[in-house]
């Protein structure tokens, strides 16, 4: 409520001020300076926009286009993550001024920034539309720089619409162009960093980094230390060494990864750059992970943990308690990374628990603000179109409206918020009560292996007979494979449910792959059940290898533990804009009642089975996330069919 009435506060200073009749001069001059030069420092500050609206207002009263042009860019720069509607408006608004002071580079940029927001937005017509408008714009100005940054935007789009060859070859281009033309040297450095994160294969990166190698050797030589405000060469030198260590690491050498990471420490130290520590460290414990040195990698996590919780519990802290438990796990060490696990599960769930109502109300008091300056903008061009009528009283009237008009739609807002909270709380007890059966499942879950490790562990060491080691050690390596499914399971449903399981797209050969899961699976087939693959015909299809695997394998376990005789059939079958998968057991069916809850989390048929219950869950989560639908047909005694149809031009985010 405080930045409301200060924001109508200064909606009526702005109008009254704009009255004055004084023209420009050394000393506005000397103000807007420093107007600008507040605006600059809080550009990265959550009160920004306040000074750059002031810098807006006072450019206009002194009649100073180029500070006018200023506050304008600050204001798209403000936008750019924030408003698109607003960043849209400026730019139409500053588009005349720019041309009128031939400010290209800010106009090509600006403009730029809208056509990537398009990109994002996923409004590809639009996109295209001003990516060809941009280009004849640099065509028609005879300007090199803007056309560079009309392919730079299509590189992106092509990028965003998962065209990476062709995105990559254009920035190959721009580059070679940039190169040609003795282009500056930042815009160069830009380009090469996003071919090296962009480029996939790993030997085709290596001529970039020596490019940007040379660059940095260049500025050694001249003695330069700043490619511009934002671009210190001590920084470039740190973005390529960690380059090298993230390449090195993919290419699985550990040496030459270990031997970057140490020159990028030491950038660090010399330079002072305590904001990477933490980057640092990460990359340490990535190092330590990749090259199986599992445990050396544990306090590592464990310094990172405390380095975010000093300021607060937030995604990243939860993520790091993450890969500690994955670390744990991987170093054989079960125990602690169940404990470390079931934390995570806790604190997630608390975490959101308690920051739920805090981030709604803040959503809705941002969206009403935002309201409140789009008002203050619209009023702010009406007072300035009637600048020389001198109409104050009329002013007043539509000043008063206008807050009347805002009470109103605030008490009405306050009114269904108030509604919104009643639902969204019902929901999160809920989610709360589901949270608490879950932790309950899992510890019981858990553990069950977990006992029977400890316990038959403990007999293992005093057992002398060769027969009864072996029957123990057999039942020691169920129980952990047992565990380690459990915890995959909780994993993949954790990243399903938080969005961030992504997905790897190859062509693939559908028989092929077909032929591999029936290999598989008919090793595991009980006695007195047959399984029976359907003729397949040739077909490539563009999908995640591994997560369709792991649908398909899914659901035959299933069919599986639910068959005793008869026979398991699976295949596919061809349709329009689709492929329909199948898998057909003969097995003992799924009762009516249960069919509605069938994809839920933690619902089990058969109570004495092993497992929590996710299996058909995570089938569902990965197919909603390949743009496909699952579906089952069951008659209790006679068997099941499970269906999964997956579309043929389905593009994934």
């Amino acid at each position: 409520m405080k930045r409301i009435l200060a924001l109508i506060c200064y909606m009526l200073l702005s109008i009254s001020s704009s009255y004055s009749s004084n023209k420009g001069s050394v000393a506005d001059s000397v103000a807007l300076q420093q107007l600008y030069q507040v605006a600059i420092d809080h550009i990265r500050k959550p009160d920004r926009f306040q000074h750059i609206q002031a810098l807006l207002a006072e450019a206009r009263k002194s009649g100073n286009e180029k500070y006018e042009a200023n506050a304008m860019f600050l204001l798209m720069k403000h936008y750019y993550s924030v408003d698109l509607d607003s960043l849209f408006y400026w730019l139409e608004k500053s588009t005349p001024l720019f041309m009128k002071q031939k400010r290209y580079e800010d106009m090509f940029r600006t403009k730029a920034w809208g056509i990537y927001v398009l990109t994002k937005a996923k409004r590809n017509k639009a996109a295209l539309d001003s990516i060809h408008s941009l280009k004849g714009l640099a065509v028609e100005l005879n300007y090199p720089d803007g056309k560079d940054m009309a392919n730079q935007a299509l590189a992106d789009y092509y990028l965003s619409n998962n065209l990476e060859e062709e995105g990559v070859k254009l920035y190959e281009e721009v580059l070679a162009e940039m190169e040609q033309r003795n282009a500056p040297l930042v815009k160069q450095v830009y380009i090469i960093r996003q071919l090296v994160n962009l480029i996939p294969g790993q030997e085709r990166k290596f001529p970039y980094l020596e490019r940007l190698q040379q660059i940095i050797d260049l500025c050694d030589k001249d003695g330069i230390r700043q490619l511009d405000s934002e671009n210190p060469v001590s920084f470039l030198r740190y973005i390529l060494y960690r380059s090298y260590v993230m390449l090195y690491l993919h290419m699985d050498n550990y040496p030459r990864a270990l031997a970057y990471l140490k020159k990028t420490e030491d950038v660090v130290r010399k330079n002072k750059m305590g904001y990477k520590d933490s980057e640092i460290k990460t990359m340490y414990a990535t190092y330590y992970i990749r090259s199986g040195q599992y445990d050396k990698a544990v306090p590592i996590y464990d310094a990172l943990l405390a380095y975010y919780k000093a300021s607060d519990i937030n995604k990243t802290y939860l993520d790091v308690l993450r890969l500690k438990a994955e670390a744990l796990m991987n170093a054989g060490r079960y125990p602690e990374s169940s404990d470390v696990l079931l934390h995570y599960a806790q604190l997630k769930d608390s975490l959101a628990s308690a920051n739920y109502y805090k981030e709604l109300a803040e959503m809705q008091a941002q969206h009403n603000v935002d309201k409140l300056e789009l008002a203050n903008k619209q009023m702010e061009l009406q007072v300035m179109a009637d600048h020389n009528k001198v109409v104050f009283l009329w002013s007043g009237v539509i000043v008063l409206g206008v807050i009347c008009c805002l009470l109103g739609y605030l008490a009405y807002t306050v009114y269904r918020f108030g509604n919104q909270l009643k639902v969204a709380k019902e929901k999160a007890e809920e989610a709360d009560r589901m949270k608490s059966a879950f932790l309950a499942n899992m510890n019981h879950e858990i553990r069950t292996p977990l006992n029977a490790i400890v316990g038959f562990s403990q007999i293992l060491v005093d057992e002398e007979d060769p027969e009864t080691r072996l029957e123990y050690f057999n039942i020691i390596q169920s129980n952990n494979e047992l565990l380690q499914r459990l915890i995959c399971d909780v994993l993949d449903i954790s990243k399903i449910e938080s969005n961030s399981m992504k997905l790897s797209y190859a062509q693939l050969s559908l028989p092929e792959l077909m032929g591999e899961i029936y290999n598989v699976i008919r090793l595991r087939m009980p006695e007195g059940v047959k399984l029976e693959l359907t003729d397949c015909a040739p077909f490539v299809f563009n999908m995640d290898r591994n997560r369709l695997t792991q649908v398909l394998t899914n659901l035959l376990t299933n069919a599986i533990k639910h068959t005793q005789t008869g026979v398991i059939r699976f295949g596919y079958e061809l349709e329009e804009a689709a492929i329909r998968f199948f898998v057909q057991d003969t097995g003992e069916g799924i009762p009516q009642e249960q069919m509605d809850n069938i994809f839920s989390r933690f619902v089990q048929l058969d109570s004495g089975s092993k497992g929590v219950g996710l299996g058909l869950a995570i089938c569902k989560g990965l197919v909603l996330k390949m743009g496909g639908s699952i579906e089952v047909t069951s008659r209790l005694g006679e068997g099941s069919t499970f269906f999964v149809i997956l579309p043929f031009d389905f593009i994934p985010d």
